[in-house]
C-alpha cells in the first residue's frame, strides 16, 4: 500500500475563528451598517427640509380660508380662491370636507408654524449628522487601509481603537439596532468613567423630602378656579410659569386641556377624572370661550380654541415656559366670554 500523508490539524480551525479578527470584523461591519444608517438620515432631513419650504405657502391657504370663508363650500374637498396678498393669483386649497373653513385654515396655521420651526431647527441637524458621517467614513477608510500595510501593526491596532471608541459612544439600542458586539471596558479604550453614572453597591438609606403641600405654592403659580353651568372644575393658568405648573404637575392625564390656537394664552384644564363620564358639547364650548378670553384674541369675533386630554400634551426639553406640543386635538370656533365671577372657587380671586 502506498503511503499517505498526513496533514496535522489546524489549531486555528479546530478552535474556530481568531476572536481578535472575528471581533475586528464584527465592529466594522456593525459601523458600516450605521455609516448607512447616517446616510439615510441626511437624505430624510434634506428631503424635510425641502417640504418645509413650503410653510409660506401654508400660511397663505390659512390667510386665503379666513378671508374668503363665505367662499368656501360646505363638505368641499377643495376649493379656488384669491390669494389675499396678490389678487391677481389663485390658489387651489385641499380641504379637509370633515371639517368646516375655519379648522382647516387654523390647520395649515399649524403646518406653516411647524415648517418655520423646521427651517430653524434641521439645517444644523443635517451639519451635525454629515460631520459624525463623514468622521465615521475616515475611521473606517483608515481602519481599511491599516489592515493591508505590513509590519505596522501600531497603525493597525490604532485604528481599531479608534472605531472601538465610536462602538463604545453608540447607545446600547442602537448598538442593539445595528447587531453590534457590546465594547469593550472604558478602560481598556482609555476613555474617563462616566461622571453621571450611577455607583454600584448599596444604596445609603435616606429619608424622601416631603412633597410641597399646594398651599405652600407663590401665588403666582395657583391657577384661578371656576365651575361651569353643568358643574366640572376648571383651572385656568395666570401666567407662562403658571400654565407650566397647571399642565405638567395639577393636571391629571384624563382632564381635558384648552389653549387658543395661534396666538398667546392661558392654559386650561376641564377636570374629567377617571371614569366614563364626559362633559358635554355645551361644556366644551363654555370652557373653550373661557379659554379664547384668557388669550390675546380675546378682541376677536371667533377664535379657534384646541382641545385633548393631557396625556396628549408635552413639554420640549429646554422649551420656554408654557411652550408645549399637542396631539390628537380637536378643534372648537367659540366668542370670547369672560368667566362669570360667581362662579369662581371660593378663595381665589382675579
Amino acid at each position: 500500500m502506498a503511503d499517505r500523508k498526513v496533514t496535522p490539524p489546524n489549531p486555528r480551525a479546530a478552535s474556530g475563528a481568531d476572536p481578535v479578527i472575528a471581533r475586528r470584523e464584527a465592529v466594522g461591519k456593525a459601523l458600516e451598517r450605521h455609516a448607512r444608517k447616517l446616510a439615510r438620515k441626511i437624505d430624510a432631513l434634506s428631503g424635510d427640509l425641502l417640504e418645509a419650504a413650503r410653510g409660506p405657502e401654508w400660511r397663505r391657504y390659512g390667510e386665503a380660508l379666513l378671508a374668503y370663508v363665505h367662499k368656501v363650500p360646505a363638505r368641499a374637498k377643495s376649493v379656488n380662491l384669491e390669494d389675499p396678498s396678490d389678487p391677481s393669483r389663485t390658489l387651489e386649497i385641499e380641504l379637509d370636507p370633515s371639517v368646516a373653513a375655519p379648522a382647516n385654515a387654523a390647520r395649515y396655521f399649524k403646518r406653516a408654524a411647524k415648517a418655520e420651526r423646521a427651517q430653524r431647527e434641521i439645517p444644523p441637524r443635517i451639519a451635525a449628522v454629515k460631520r459624525e458621517h463623514a468622521e465615521l467614513l475616515n475611521k473606517l477608510r483608515r481602519a481599511a487601509e491599516a489592515e493591508h500595510l505590513e509590519g505596522d501593526d501600531y497603525a493597525a491596532e490604532d485604528a481599531q481603537l479608534a472605531l472601538e471608541r465610536v462602538l463604545a459612544s453608540l447607545s446600547a439600542s442602537t448598538r442593539e439596532a445595528l447587531r453590534a458586539p457590546e465594547p469593550l471596558p472604558r478602560r481598556k479604550l482609555g476613555i474617563k468613567a462616566d461622571p453621571d453614572a450611577t455607583p454600584a453597591g448599596p444604596k445609603s438609606p435616606t429619608t424622601p423630602a416631603p412633597k410641597r403641600a399646594q398651599t405652600d405654592l407663590p401665588a403666582k403659580l395657583v391657577p384661578w378656579r371656576f365651575r361651569s353651568k353643568e358643574g366640572w372644575d376648571v383651572l385656568i393658568g395666570r401666567s407662562s410659569e403658571a400654565n407650566d405648573h397647571l399642565t405638567l404637575h395639577m393636571a391629571r392625564p384624563e382632564d381635558y386641556w384648552f389653549h387658543a390656537h395661534g396666538c398667546p394664552g392661558s392654559h386650561v384644564v376641564l377636570r374629567r377624572g377617571k371614569g366614563a363620564n364626559e362633559p358635554s358639547k355645551a361644556t366644551l364650548q363654555e370652557v373653550a370661550s373661557w379659554t379664547a378670553f384668557h388669550s390675546k384674541a380675546r378682541t376677536a369675533g371667533k377664535v379657534p380654541v384646541i382641545y385633548t386630554q393631557k396625556k396628549y400634551v408635552r413639554k420640549p426639553r429646554g422649551a420656554k415656559p408654557g411652550t408645549v406640543y399637542v396631539e390628537r386635538e380637536q378643534m372648537l370656533m367659540v366668542r370670547p366670554a369672560e368667566p362669570p365671577r360667581e362662579r369662581m372657587a371660593e378663595g381665589e380671586s382675579t
